[in-house]
């Protein structure tokens, strides 16, 4: 159970973030109050009033960073993305969800369990549930504008990755134990974070894989960044990547080593083009992933197959999760358009859901999951027309490392659950920076010292 530090953590998030929006300017007001929120805020604590999502570690600092936008920043934040697809797939979303709820009102009865039907307090529930888990999007592609803003979200993640790395690496030797002393519960099964001989850390994220992927992405801005010489902290870029690279593997987290090890041989060894292409590959696939399922045609086997001649036990893990998979789309093809709606309905009795697809398909239906996905692919479909254009090989280049990383991190969603409100925030970021391309700011990039 949480202690109570755990309550009076999240009840001091508001204050922490009001300092915030009057010391710093926007969007480092902003990243600290959302990732830093994520990072640090327990996990499963929350505050459930009536009629209202759940508020929690993601949506209390989300709703802060809108206010503090709006009203200490003075910013012209809007409830939704300016006019464009962001705006059209996002009412697609609510829209989408309105009619989940209206077709799911009957109750699902089986031998071990019921549930009840969705109302129309459900509906109202989740369209605010859609816009809460999108308003880092929504506010990234309304705060960061200019090139020189791109950079500095790169370096602030840079920044707060190198802190809590120290807390990561202390629980690497140590085993995962400060969650539970600051907090006074473990927030998962101990079992899933003993590997390898050792430990995965967990910190404040719930498990070790979402640790992993963290690390992986700050390791991927720093790969990018380090490939513009742009120096990101007082030490040499090369001491910073082997650290963070050495942190990366530590944490145990196999797919997050291969994705980071598959970005920073694409920005190291490609060429622009080349990593272009792979970032719209990558991502085609995390979209176009259900229907190869329901078709049939994805190479499952081959892929298990491929990873068990490196290490059986991850295979044998990733076998599990595709038999999980499989079920679970079973069920979600009976209502493969809208989905079953919240609560569990799209559950089976001893189902495990792994993957985020396959949690979006289950609950909103295809077409929940086309918008969803939809806002991720148009990021990265929008930065690489950006390419095309006349711009700079120093602004294709960090485009190019910017949609590599949210291609893979749309990849891992195919396995895990690893969407959170920082990669909603670098997503918003990298729409932004597409529609903005022409922006720059008045420094110049080769000057720019390390916040």
């Amino acid at each position: 159970m949480p202690n109570d530090f755990a309550y009076a953590a999240l009840l001091i998030w508001p204050i922490v973030s009001v300092v915030l929006y009057h010391k710093y300017p926007v969007i480092t007001a902003t990243f600290w109050t959302i990732v830093g929120g994520y990072l640090l805020l327990p996990v499963g604590v929350e505050f459930d009033f009536p009629l209202i999502p759940a508020l929690d570690k993601n949506t209390i600092p989300a709703i802060l960073a809108f206010f503090g936008c709006r009203y200490i920043a003075k910013k012209k934040i809007t409830l939704l993305p300016s006019p464009g697809i962001e705006r059209k797939l996002i009412i697609v979303l609510f829209l989408g969800s309105i009619v989940t709820v209206l077709t799911n009102s009957e109750p699902v009865v089986e031998p071990n369990r019921y549930i009840s039907g969705l109302s129309f307090h459900d509906t109202l529930s989740t369209v605010v549930s859609q816009w809460l888990l999108l308003l880092p999007f929504i506010l990234g592609i309304q705060i960061v504008k200019t090139h020189e803003d791109q950079i500095k979200l790169m370096r602030l993640l840079v920044i707060a990755g190198l802190w809590y790395s120290l807390l990561i690496i202390f629980e690497i030797r140590m085993s995962p134990q400060l969650h539970t002393w600051a907090y006074g519960f473990f927030p998962h099964s101990w079992a899933q974070q003993v590997r390898y001989g050792g430990f995965r850390p967990v910190v404040f994220l719930g498990h070790g894989l979402k640790v992993s992927i963290f690390v992986m992405t700050f390791f991927a801005m720093a790969v990018t960044l380090s490939k513009l010489k742009i120096k990101m902290t007082r030490f040499s870029n090369t001491s910073v990547l082997l650290f963070i690279a050495s942190v990366l593997v530590l944490s145990k987290g196999f797919g997050a080593i291969i994705l980071g090890l598959l970005l920073a041989v694409s920005l190291l060894l490609f060429s622009n083009s080349k990593g272009r292409y792979l970032a719209i590959f990558t991502a085609g696939i995390a979209v176009t992933y259900p229907l190869l399922c329901i078709f049939d045609i994805f190479p499952h086997q081959y892929l298990i197959e491929g990873i068990g001649s490196i290490d059986p036990t991850r295979a044998a893990s990733l076998q599990y999760r595709f038999d999980q998979e499989s079920a679970l789309l079973e069920r979600a093809m009976e209502k493969i358009t809208f989905g079953w709606g919240t609560w569990g309905r799209n559950r089976l009795e001893d189902s495990v859901v792994d993957g985020y697809w396959i949690g979006v398909t289950g609950t909103y239906g295809l077409v929940g999951f086309v918008a969803i996905f939809g806002l991720m692919l148009s990021a990265v479909m929008k930065a690489s027309r950006v390419c095309l254009s006349e711009v700079s090989d120093h602004h294709k280049w960090l485009l190019v490392g910017h949609s590599l990383l949210v291609a893979l991190l749309m990849l891992d969603q195919i396995p895990n659950h690893s969407e959170s409100p920082y990669f909603w925030l670098i997503v918003g970021a990298l729409s932004a920076r597409a529609m903005h391309k022409n922006s720059s700011g008045d420094q110049e990039i080769s000057v720019m010292k390390p916040t």
